[in-house]
């Protein structure tokens, strides 16, 4: 019962996240549940299903700014579907926090950095198949696809809604992609306490998270989310 209560506390504060910036419950809810010592593929049943609930929510407010559609399918789908199954029958096995934590770190340097930052743009105008690729790998491997889609979308995007909205539908595709495999190789972690999460995700956004958004500044949003990167990042190889 009361790891029950901790993934409602953690779908809870970090849907409040998401709902400002397209990700959060898989990039913090992700870390933080493994320093908690849940196993992945348990984390990746509580917080999937939070997670697409969010995502379809801000899609459906969102749908008019998508524009990467079927670059998501082609370049990263199947090489989510691929990272995710060997992890799954440990075929590799990582320490998933480094990876997680390795990650969010470099997310965060790269967007402080103003010309890092610069420079990833560039590199992402010229090999942004390679990039998908990369993107897909990691986050089947590690759940932290997340930081490089927010990468991908502020660099390829501008403005608060168009960001989210490319965002949201990337990260629906992750979601949807990763329970999927997780239900065909490993359908026994799944059970009906489940239903709680994205119950409380969608409320959560709805009634909190959403008007939070709409009422951000384009200045503090960006700064937000590049704080809670690091530190998140920090406080995780620190753990580990």
């Amino acid at each position: 019962m009361i790891e029950t209560y901790i993934i409602v506390l953690v779908v809870f504060v970090f849907s409040v996240v998401q709902s400002l910036f397209g990700v959060g419950i898989l990039v913090f809810g992700t870390p933080t549940c493994l320093v908690l010592g849940f196993p992945f593929d348990v984390t990746l049943s509580y917080l999937l299903p939070a997670s697409i609930g969010i995502s379809i929510l801000q899609i459906l407010h969102g749908r008019n700014e998508i524009k990467m559609k079927n670059e998501f399918m082609i370049f990263t789908v199947p090489f989510i579907i691929l990272a995710l199954s060997l992890v799954l029958m440990k075929w590799i096995k990582l320490d998933m926090k480094i990876i997680v934590g390795i990650m969010l770190v470099l997310t965060g340097i790269i967007r402080a950095l103003p010309r890092l930052y610069n420079l990833m743009k560039i590199f992402l105008k010229k090999n942004l198949k390679i990039y998908l690729i990369g993107m897909g790998v990691i986050h089947g491997l590690s759940n932290m696809g997340g930081g490089l889609l927010t990468i991908l979308s502020i660099s390829l995007f501008n403005g608060k809604n168009e960001i989210r909205a490319n965002i949201a539908y990337g990260y629906l595709i992750f979601a949807v992609t990763q329970i999927l495999v997780l239900a065909i190789l490993n359908p026994s972690i799944f059970n009906l306490k489940i239903i709680i999460f994205p119950f409380i995700s969608t409320i959560t956004y709805i009634f909190l998270g959403n008007i939070i958004f709409r009422k951000s500044k384009e200045g503090l949003y960006q700064n937000l989310i590049t704080v809670f990167i690091l530190v998140y990042g920090i406080i995780l190889l620190i753990n580990t």
